[in-house]
């Protein structure tokens, strides 16, 4: 649930800073509203095409998980986790990884669309889907860090 996509996304993530580091002269052509410009954007859309696939491949990941979150009731807490722990006997947690899985699913599979179609509507809902759920992540990862560090505290003797 949390691996799984950390791998494909991250590897998705490690190809597209090489490709940024390797082909940086393409990127300071853009915006200018001329010839290169316009040839410099055709190039990216070339690029990501084949990408969008493996992105496409990512949000149905996300979908299934999103699906299987809600399904099978995962995410529980248990109640001698601090914070997570108070809501282990709810669905909030539940609620909140399949609204988070989800948006990073929804954007995912908006992305070939917004990608072939230079579509900046969807392009908008591609960011507002992945702003939300990075801001979400991090804040909910960092929370963890306290979360799962109490939870070892208080379940464990030789502390």
């Amino acid at each position: 649930m949390m691996g799984e996509p950390a791998v494909a996304f991250g590897l998705l993530l490690g190809g597209a800073s090489f490709f940024l580091w390797r082909k940086r002269e393409i990127f300071s052509d853009l915006g200018r509203r001329d010839e290169r410009s316009q040839q410099a954007s055709a190039y990216i859309v070339e690029v990501l095409r084949p990408v969008s696939v493996w992105v496409l491949a990512n949000g149905l990941m996300m979908a299934s998980l999103s699906v299987a979150i809600a399904y099978y009731k995962l995410g529980h807490a248990p109640p001698q986790e601090p914070i997570s722990g108070y809501f282990a006997d709810t669905w909030v947690e539940t609620a909140f990884l399949t609204l988070l899985w989800g948006l990073i699913s929804i954007g995912a599979l908006l992305a070939p669309f917004g990608i072939e179609r230079r579509n900046r509507k969807v392009v908008g809902v591609i960011h507002l889907c992945w702003s939300v759920s990075g801001v979400l992540l991090v804040l909910f990862s960092a929370m963890n860090f306290f979360t799962h560090i109490g939870l070892l505290m208080n379940t464990s003797d030789s502390f």
